[in-house]
């Protein structure tokens, strides 16, 4: 990463809440105990969030009811990041993004290669 000046990097990432996110999925129990939990299952509205974060803050973002695909990444990235970055080596050149699998669907691969990056 050392290679790219700060004004090249974009940062993509996504989110999502719902009723089930402040539980803990471990627990802790006596030895030779199951750790149990008690409670309500309700799965309630899924709301997800995805954002580019640059040098300047947040450039683009969008929040879906329900959780991203990878067409709707791939509609984000088309419809709001692509059109804010510039071919290779200019500004917000480079876009970083973690291992999921919404991110390695192919027609995102195409896009960014289309726009010079």
């Amino acid at each position: 990463m050392s290679q790219y000046s700060p004004e090249e990097i974009g940062f993509i990432d996504e989110t999502s809440k719902d009723e089930r996110t402040a539980f803990r999925r471990n627990g802790r129990a006596r030895k030779g105990m199951r750790a149990q939990r008690r409670g309500i299952f309700v799965q309630g509205r899924r709301l997800s969030a995805v954002g580019l974060l640059t040098l300047d803050g947040m450039a683009a973002s969008n929040v879906i009811k329900g959780s991203f695909t990878a067409e709707k990444f791939v509609h984000f990235l088309e419809h709001d990041v692509l059109p804010l970055c510039s071919p290779y080596p200019g500004p917000l050149s480079v876009l970083v993004m973690d291992n999921a699998c919404i991110h390695h669907h192919g027609e995102v691969r195409e896009l960014v290669r289309n726009a010079g990056m």
